[in-house]
């Protein structure tokens, strides 16, 4: 206002020397104006600052990187998810109190200021900008323009267990692929006792609590001609690799394998069984230790998926087994199996 000040007494005073009979004080008005604009204008872009002028302001940001982020060569942004060790960079245009560079925890979230927590695990620079707007118009934001970029990209994951010798999460690059060949060959290649192996990949396995029961897609890694052969399989983060044996003998068996439990339980989930246990309904149990009260042990099922991709269902009395201990009443249990306990269900009257 300090600087129109003048401006404006200008135009006050060629307003009072052209007088109302000037037929062209609506020219004059109109080209003084022009002239004015002209002048201000260069002022307003000139990156040359005078001596009396005020400091440029200096944003928080550092200028975004040109590829979007600094990770994998070749990597696509779309294709790189936003994992722990991450560092984005979040402006938020209606608010910059909120712009500033933020470190992702270690379960995917970033504290973003008086917002507080906000988990951005595995999405994409798109996904995360929706997230954040979401959250913000909720807390009666009118508009949200938000944008975020991913500084510098952690790793991703895959997972490989079954039948290899190492047995676990394999880091690769951000955005980046890996072969089944490579991942099974960072995992130490398969057990020798793994004959006539194959393979099942579940993609994004590692997002859901129960992968080991998730179909996949499954590979021979046996030719036709009985040779070790491993498919040209591309693995990408969050997928899951089970290694298993594709003959397996029925009844109890000795070996390595993983069974599902689900259901009316004290802790569903995946019980390992190594080479040296038995693994049978009743040592099943007993790993376990025990049933609840509220299941109901009478109708326990065992669903099991065949080589043809069928599923069969078989109940089980486990109380009867646990109760005789006898090991030819016993349930022999194989890999993948899933074990689902019912609740018992009561009549009052």
């Amino acid at each position: 206002m300090r600087r129109l000040a003048p401006l404006v007494c200008v135009v006050a005073a060629t307003c009072l020397v052209a007088g109302c009979a000037s037929s062209r004080r609506d020219i004059i008005l109109s080209q003084i104006l022009q002239d004015l604009e002209a002048k201000e204008a260069p002022a307003k872009v000139s990156s040359a600052a005078g001596p009396d002028a005020p400091d440029a302001p200096v944003s928080k940001l550092p200028p975004p990187p040109s590829s979007g982020v600094t990770g994998e060569a070749g990597s696509k942004s779309e294709d790189i998810t936003i994992q722990p060790d991450s560092l984005l960079q979040i402006s938020v245009a209606e608010d910059p109190g909120l712009d500033g560079s933020y470190h992702v925890n270690e379960i995917g979230a970033v504290e973003l200021g008086y917002v507080g927590p906000v988990i951005l695990f595995n999405k994409t620079e798109k996904g995360a900008e929706k997230k954040i707007r979401d959250i913000l118009k909720a807390r009666d934001f009118r508009n949200a323009t938000v944008r975020v970029r991913i500084l510098r990209a952690s790793y991703d994951n895959v997972a490989v267990s079954g039948a290899v010798t190492k047995p676990g999460l394999i880091r690769i690059g951000a955005g980046d692929s890996i072969s089944l060949n490579d991942a099974l060959l960072r995992s130490g290649g398969l057990r020798p006792s793994a004959t006539g192996a194959k393979v099942r990949v579940v993609r994004n396995g590692l997002l859901s609590a129960v992968a080991s029961s998730l179909e996949g897609e499954e590979y021979s890694l046996v030719s036709e001609d009985g040779k070790p052969s491993v498919p040209e399989v591309s693995l990408k983060n969050n997928d899951v690799v089970f290694v298993f044996a594709s003959s397996t003998r029925v009844g109890v068996e000795v070996g390595e394998k993983e069974i599902l439990v689900l259901g009316e339980v004290g802790k569903p989930g995946v019980y390992r069984f190594s080479q040296s246990e038995p693994c049978t309904m009743m040592h099943l149990f007993f790993k376990m230790g025990g049933l609840p009260p509220y299941a109901n042990k009478k109708a326990v099922r065992i669903i099991r998926r065949g080589e043809d991709g069928k599923e069969t269902e078989t109940k089980v009395n486990v109380e009867k087994i646990l109760e005789d201990g006898k090991p030819e009443k016993d349930v022999g249990l194989e890999n993948g199996d899933r074990i689902v306990v019912p609740a018992r269900r009561l009549s009052l009257f």
